[in-house]
């Protein structure tokens, strides 16, 4: 085992939280996409049809709303990814320098979570917050 393995352990494994919210999020988005809505759809099947109809209002002649909140799920979805192979290559790399960085926007995200999301990627941001202060830390 290399020498920074054990050091790094737990920004990999927060590499790997984020990395397994993001594909989540990006296979539920797809599938929202491709087939019949389940997972990103309201709880009133009957709204799909009515954001089918209207826009956003800061595009009056864009997609309509249904349709462009699936490509901000997608693209959420992407950056998330994104976020967990910078972490990834942070620890593999032995980056100190970026890890303050990553912990703020892993908090970040964690209070989103709190504010906006639901419960299991709250406790997913939480998680891997808590793991990269590890690895800053020790």
């Amino acid at each position: 085992m290399p020498d920074w393995f054990p050091h790094s352990m737990p920004v990999i494994i927060a590499a790997a939280v984020y990395g397994l919210l993001g594909l989540a999020h990006g296979v539920y988005t797809l599938h929202d996409i491709l087939r019949r809505p389940r997972y990103f759809r309201p709880g009133d099947h009957e709204l799909v049809a009515a954001l089918g109809k209207t826009t956003v209002a800061l595009a009056p002649n864009g997609r309509d709303y249904w349709t462009a909140s699936l490509g901000f799920h997608l693209s959420h979805a992407i950056g998330v990814l994104l976020f967990a192979l910078l972490i990834l290559l942070s620890g593999v790399a032995g980056i100190q320098w970026l890890l303050p960085l990553l912990v703020l926007v892993s908090a970040v995200y964690a209070f989103i979570a709190w504010r906006f999301w639901f419960q299991i990627p709250f406790v997913g941001c939480v998680l891997a917050t808590a793991l990269l202060v590890v690895g800053w830390v020790t």
